[in-house]
């Protein structure tokens, strides 16, 4: 009568003669595209982090008026919250599904697992983040 769990050819499974099971091979393939899917979010961090950070100088400013007596007044106006918002929300997003994304893909690869998958979540959170960050940063310099 065949055991459950035995293999069918009756030798001893590799679970039950405590040899480990075979390890499947790194797919070189699979690292180079989440290699290339890593490389595309963090161009689109950059982009993103450019943007926002030219427009930090825009946040930041000073009514300065120069009196009679040849002295300055100066009255600095704090940003408005938004902006402090949207600065958070992009750079805090983006770097979170960064660093996720490498954490986790690098764990995929040394498993076998599918690698590339990860930094493929990771680059539409890096998107939206980025574009909430702009359009928030966007709106206290109009406003």
């Amino acid at each position: 009568m065949h055991a459950p769990g035995a293999p069918l050819d009756g030798g001893a499974s590799p679970e039950s003669s405590g040899e480990p099971a075979p390890v499947p091979p790194l797919h070189r393939k699979n690292v180079l595209i989440a290699v290339g899917v890593y490389a595309a979010g963090v161009a689109v961090a950059f982009l993103w982090a450019f943007d926002l950070f030219g427009k930090v100088f825009e946040l930041i400013s000073n009514k300065c008026a120069a009196k009679r007596d040849f002295t300055v007044e100066c009255e600095v106006v704090p940003p408005p919250s938004s902006a402090l918002w949207g600065l958070l929300i992009a750079g805090g997003g983006m770097t979170l599904a960064l660093v996720c994304a490498l954490v986790i893909a690098a764990a995929a690869a040394v498993t076998r697992r599918n690698a590339w998958i990860w930094p493929a979540i990771a680059l539409p959170v890096i998107l939206v983040s980025g574009a909430i960050g702009h359009f928030l940063v966007n709106s206290a310099i109009a406003g």
